[in-house]
Formats: C-alpha cells, sequence, structure tokens
C-alpha cells in the first residue's frame, strides 16, 4: 500500500477539460475551475475527455473513500495478528471498520460509471474487481470485528480466529491487487488526459494562471510517484525523482511569475470565478506548493548524497538502508515529502483560484 493518503484526489484534478461551458460550472473541481475565453467549439477529443472525466468520478470516489481506509484496517489486524496467523497466546487483537455504506456506495457508482460513455473494457473491469475485493474484504472486517470486541478468542482458545485467518489474509490480498488494477489503469488513463487538458488549455487561453495551476498539480503527482513508488518495487530511481522535481519547479515559479504580474485578474469581480476568495486562494496554494518544494529538494539532495550499500542492483535507491537525511531517517523524510503533498492537494481542492 501505498503511503499517500489524499493523492488520488488528484485524479479528478487532473481530468477536467478546458474550455467548455460545463467545465466552467465545475468550481469545486480541484484545478478545474478558471476563467478565460473558451476558444472556439470542441473537438472530438474534447467531448470524449469530457465524457471520460465524469465516468472516472465514480471510481475515483471509490479510491477515495476505500483504499486508504482498508490499509489502515489491513495495518491494524496485523499488529496484533501474525501474518502467519495466530498462535493462540494473543491477548489482544483489533481491526478497522470501514466507514458505514462506503462498500455498497462503491459498488452503486462503478454500476453506474460502466453504463457511463465512452466504454473502456479494462476501467470497467479494474472498477468492478475493485468493488468486489472491497466487498469481500468489508465481510471479513466485520465478522473478525465482532470477534475481537466480544473477545470470544478468549473462549475458544483462538479456535475461530485461527479458521478465519486465511480468508483474511486472502481478501486482504485480493482487495492489494485490485487496488493496483484500478490505480494502474487510472494512470493509463489520466496521465494523458491531464496533458491533453493542458494543452488545450493552453491552445485556448495561453500561459494563464489555469495553465501553471494545472502544470503544478501534474508535475506535483509525477513527484510524489517518484518519490513514493507504487507496487513491489517500491525504490527510488534518482533520475526519475530529479526530472520530476524540475518539472515541479518549473510549474511552480512559472505560476507565481505570472501572478507577480496578473494577481489583479483574480481580484476582478467579473471574471474571476472564485471571487472574492481567489486572491487568498492563489496565497494559500503557492504557501504549500512552497512548503511541498521546500521538503521535496531536500529530500532530493539526500538521495544525492545516498550511500553506496543504499543502491540496488537495477541502479535505484533504498530508502531502508540510505540513513539519515539531516537528523532524521530517510524513510520519515519520505514521509514528510507526503505530508506536504497531501497538504498540498488539500489545499487545492478546496481552494479554487480557478
Amino acid at each position: 500500500m501505498r503511503k499517500v493518503a489524499v493523492a488520488f484526489l488528484m485524479i479528478g484534478a487532473l481530468v477536467g477539460t478546458a474550455g467548455c461551458k460545463k467545465l466552467f460550472q465545475k468550481r469545486g473541481d480541484a484545478g478545474a475551475g478558471g476563467f478565460g475565453s473558451s476558444g472556439g467549439a470542441a473537438t472530438a477529443q474534447d467531448t470524449a475527455d469530457e465524457q471520460m472525466s465524469d465516468k472516472l468520478d465514480e471510481y475515483i470516489k471509490c479510491l477515495n473513500t476505500l483504499s486508504a481506509s482498508i490499509g489502515q484496517s489491513r495495518k491494524r489486524y496485523y499488529t496484533y495478528v501474525p501474518k502467519s496467523g495466530p498462535t493462540g497466546k494473543e491477548t489482544y487483537a483489533d481491526i478497522y471498520k470501514l466507514p458505514a455504506g462506503a462498500t455498497t456506495n462503491c459498488s452503486v457508482g462503478v454500476t453506474k460509471a460502466r453504463a457511463m460513455p465512452p466504454s473502456n473494457a479494462a476501467l470497467e473491469a479494474a472498477g468492478l474487481e475493485f468493488s468486489n475485493a472491497a466487498t469481500g474484504v468489508d465481510a471479513m472486517i466485520q465478522e473478525a470485528d465482532r470477534y475481537f470486541e466480544e473477545k470470544n478468542f478468549k473462549d475458544d482458545k483462538w479456535a475461530k480466529g485461527k479458521l478465519m485467518h486465511p480468508r483474511i489474509v486472502a481478501a486482504f490480498d485480493r482487495f492489494s491487487k485490485a487496488d493496483k488494477g484500478l490505480h494502474d489503469t487510472l494512470d493509463g488513463i489520466t496521465k494523458p488526459l491531464a496533458q491533453r487538458t493542458l494543452q488545450r488549455i493552453e491552445r485556448e487561453e495561453g500561459q494563464t494562471f489555469r495553465y501553471w495551476r494545472k502544470k503544478s498539480l501534474i508535475s506535483g503527482r509525477d513527484l510524489i510517484e517518484a518519490a513514493d513508488p507504487a507496487g513491489e518495487d517500491d525504490d527510488i530511481d534518482l533520475a526519475l525523482y530529479t526530472a520530476a522535481y524540475t518539472e515541479f519547479e518549473k510549474g511552480l515559479d512559472g505560476l507565481q511569475a505570472y501572478g507577480s504580474l496578473h494577481k489583479v485578474e483574480l481580484t476582478n469581480q467579473k471574471t474571476a470565478p472564485s471571487w472574492p476568495l481567489a486572491d487568498s486562494h492563489y496565497d494559500s496554494f503557492v504557501h504549500d506548493g512552497t512548503e511541498y518544494k521546500k521538503v521535496a529538494k531536500e529530500f532530493w539532495r539526500c538521495l544525492k548524497e545516498a550511500p553506496a550499500k543504499a543502491k540496488t542492483p537495477s541502479g535505484k535507491l533504498d530508502v531502508e538502508k540510505m540513513g539519515n537525511c539531516g537528523s532524521e531517517p530517510a524513510w520519515k523524510a519520505v514521509d514528510d515529502v507526503i505530508k506536504k503533498y497531501n497538504d498540498f492537494i488539500h489545499t487545492s481542492n478546496n481552494s479554487p483560484f480557478p
């Protein structure tokens, strides 16, 4: 499980297209709102992108609600029960329940999304498996929670716990694969979609506030994925991280440079969609983006100075073998980068300016 708590919110921020009246009405979409001329009629690709953006919403809601919650539940369970299974000597066990109704809502949303255009067999299959796997985990969590809450393991000497354990492990393992499958599928759709969005904004409006904001969000996502790789191979590619950091710095610097000359646009009641808060929202976005950039740069320096023992045969870096980054362990430095990214994305989602 990746450690990024709210990165999934970024997917919605990245896929909204620019220039359509429909888009301008999405004021709560982080990075989708904006202002400027529509720049002409939408192309067939623009229309398809709008439809795909709407279709993705339900899958994103599932991820936002369930991925981290199930990860936390899994971690809680394995805190008290060995992965090999209960020994029978455990005196306490616990497992976190999922938000009430979350798996049902996900199932309903996935059913709705599957019927929405455009058809995408890979996305629909990945979403269905994610929903089904989450439902299976939820059922096991409910059963285990009752067993632990009532402390029935004291009465049966962990007999039921030992029978449940393989099923719990299987349910968590199935979900992990389904979670990665949906993430990978969404990445394959949203990343090129985000780039088309950026190109469309530039084509229709030029390099304005909305262009630089979205560029910062896209490159910020690439940077956190380089810092916290998904999947089994969680070692860090220094070249990839360096390139991602450089692009994020360019995006944020470009936004600030544009803002220094055009910030008055954000105070115009007639054209700024988030008026009268656009001005302060811009400041918050830049502030939290700068905080993210600072810790990301410190971690970049640490990566460049990593000891030889941290280098893997593939040439990547194993954070667990890097020792300290300044006054803290390298793994803690990664957590700091993740936290600042999450703060940045929360601000982005809650503070459109456009």
